[in-house]
């Protein structure tokens, strides 16, 4: 592989100006196609978000991200981060609602891009290689939607956390380990799910100690261990962190972090360090103290944040949310498409070896690199929401692939051959053909998340929940992938939307729609609706559907009212039926 230094071009190609245009370009492009493709909110999650970020601009306390609007008066509780509440408020500040929406998803493109940059700066990338690294980001089938206007939830910032990690880790600056603990403890504080790879991060700085005593791991939890606690009071009531909800970080956490700092800042000062088995003996002492401590202070907790989701939520509700769902529990496409990402990870890997790309000291780098992609890898199999960083950081090792394949590809005189050596890079190099190649096998191994509503008829027609607006504000009772949208764009209140720290209000929800008539009364006596919702088209509507073939959600499809409902004058046909209890 070609070297740093090659000529002029080869500098200003890895100049951030360079960076700077292709990320314009990239979201120029995506910004002219939203006339064309609409300013509709992806899902409940980003509507969700807009509406945190709404009430906090219009007085709700920073320390407060209950939705008052769910289940009033005492509303949800929610276990969302304040900090990716931050740019989002200051876009909508700034350019108004809608372009603060598109350009947010946007903006955190760019930091991943120059994430990628340093990585590949580091690791001594060619000209050829660096320029497919910058481009390759619309290869990888999760990254394209992730970055595009309007996919505001906090998925992505967990992603670029990561990646920026990752650029530090390959950094043998003291530095770099207390920037990479800082940025470690944002990602936990936004998401307990990048724990795992923190962990991971944390065991490779302790590899570097291993291998090359380099003093960089205590540094590193130091960094965690005080920007944790900081973050965490920052932008969480102590009513929340001492609470019993597992789905945050908690003090035990942070103590956790505190053990495993000093036992890491003790260890080069043991007996034997000067060779490899003292070094790796004194090593072990840190989870041998940290997680003992992690297990008696957390319980529960430090093992399933989850593990108490009521059987009726993790039936019909949990069973079905496919980013939270591991590998074999995917369509064949998408099963195909995680499973082929470590394709281009071993393969750049083992190219970049073998074309000198180890050489000038980038050898320890590029096995810290492969070792955390090959980890968020295996994380994005059990977890598919995690493929967005393990794809992130398959970039660099496609873009090797691709430089030093496709020259030979090239090479080869026919035209015919030629063209598909070429196209046979780019299948190995990127999981988009193997996700294209399962698509028609998906019908034939059907998911649940693919068959949620399939044996129930559905209308086509989506449902204008703007049209409720018109109707006097009133509490409803609505399934709950609805409900988000509904209060974006309405001024009603709901019972229950898909958060499950609220798990009662949820599991009365799913039991009224799924339940008889006789149980959906009841449980329209116990919060007193003034609406019940009917939605044709939504796909948690028809999956209830299923349920029995006399249940109050067919009663409704079938326009069998029972008397104690009354259609509402203009929704009383046709996909969005309204009914106003009496």
């Amino acid at each position: 592989m070609a070297r740093r230094g090659e000529d002029l071009g080869g500098e200003f190609v890895r100049s951030a100006w360079v960076v700077l245009a292709i990320w314009a370009l990239y979201g120029a492009v995506h910004l002219a196609l939203l006339p064309l493709l609409g300013w509709d909110v992806p899902g409940p999650d980003e509507w969700t978000r807009l509406l945190q970020v709404r009430a906090w601009m219009d007085g709700q306390s920073w320390w407060d991200v209950t939705q008052y609007r769910m289940n009033p008066p005492a509303g949800f509780s929610m276990h969302w981060s304040r900090l990716v509440d931050l740019p989002l408020a200051l876009a909508i500040a700034v350019l108004g609602e809608d372009w603060g929406m598109a350009v947010v998803p946007l903006v955190w493109l760019l930091p991943v891009m120059f994430a990628l940059r340093s990585i590949m700066l580091r690791l001594g990338f060619s000209r050829v290689a660096y320029g497919f690294g910058l481009i390759l980001l619309p290869l990888f089938p999760l990254l394209p939607g992730s970055y595009a206007p309007l996919s505001i939830d906090h998925h992505v910032p967990q992603a670029v956390l990561g990646v920026i990690c990752a650029a530090l880790l390959l950094s043998p600056r003291v530095w770099a380990a207390v920037a990479a603990g800082f940025f470690a403890a944002a990602w936990v504080v936004i998401s307990l799910e990048g724990l795992v790879l923190v962990a991971v991060l944390a065991g490779l700085y302790a590899l570097r100690y291993l291998v090359e005593e380099q003093r960089l791991l205590p540094w590193f939890l130091l960094s965690l261990t005080v920007s944790a606690a900081f973050l965490s009071l920052a932008t969480r009531p102590n009513a929340e962190l001492f609470g019993p909800f597992c789905d945050i970080l908690r003090p035990g956490h942070i103590a956790t972090f505190g053990i495993a700092t000093l036992v890491a800042g003790i260890v080069p000062f043991l007996p034997f360090q000067q060779n490899a088995a003292g070094r790796l003996a004194g090593l072990a002492l840190i989870p041998l103290a940290s997680v003992p401590l992690a297990l008696v202070v957390l319980g529960p907790c430090a093992v399933n944040p989850m593990a108490q989701l009521d059987p009726a939520l993790a039936a019909w509700w949990h069973g079905y949310i496919a980013e939270g769902l591991p590998f074999w529990e995917q369509p064949v496409s998408v099963a195909a498409m995680l499973i082929w990402t470590l394709v281009p990870i071993i393969g750049g890997y083992w190219l970049a070896g073998r074309g000198g790309g180890f050489s000038d000291g980038a050898g320890m780098p590029w096995l810290l690199l492969f070792l955390f992609t090959l980890a968020a890898w295996a994380y994005s199999l059990l977890l598919l929401r995690a493929g967005l960083i393990a794809q992130l950081l398959t970039i660099p090792f496609a873009a090797v692939m691709l430089a030093l394949l496709l020259p030979r590809t090239r090479a080869i005189p026919s035209a015919a051959p030629r063209a598909l050596a070429t196209l046979c890079c780019f299948m190995l190099a990127t999981p988009t053909f193997a996700s294209a190649l399962g698509k028609p096998l998906d019908p034939l191994f059907p998911t649940p998340t693919m068959a949620r509503g399939a044996a129930a008829p559905m209308a086509e027609e989506p449902c204008d929940y703007a049209q409720l607006d018109r109707l006097e504000p009133g509490l409803l009772l609505v399934t709950m992938d609805a409900a988000p949208e509904i209060l974006g764009k309405t001024g009603h209140t709901v019972i229950a939307a898909s958060y499950h720290r609220n798990q009662q209000p949820m599991v009365d929800i799913i039991a009224a729609y799924t339940g008889t008539d006789q149980d959906a009364r009841a449980i329209i006596d116990t919060y007193r609706p003034d609406y019940v919702i009917a939605c044709q088209s939504a796909v948690d509507f028809a999956l209830y559907r299923t349920a029995t073939p006399e249940n109050f959600a067919n009663t409704l499809a079938d326009g069998k009212v029972p008397a104690w409902l009354t259609p509402v004058a203009g929704f009383d046909n046709g996909v969005l039926r309204v009914y106003r209890t009496r």
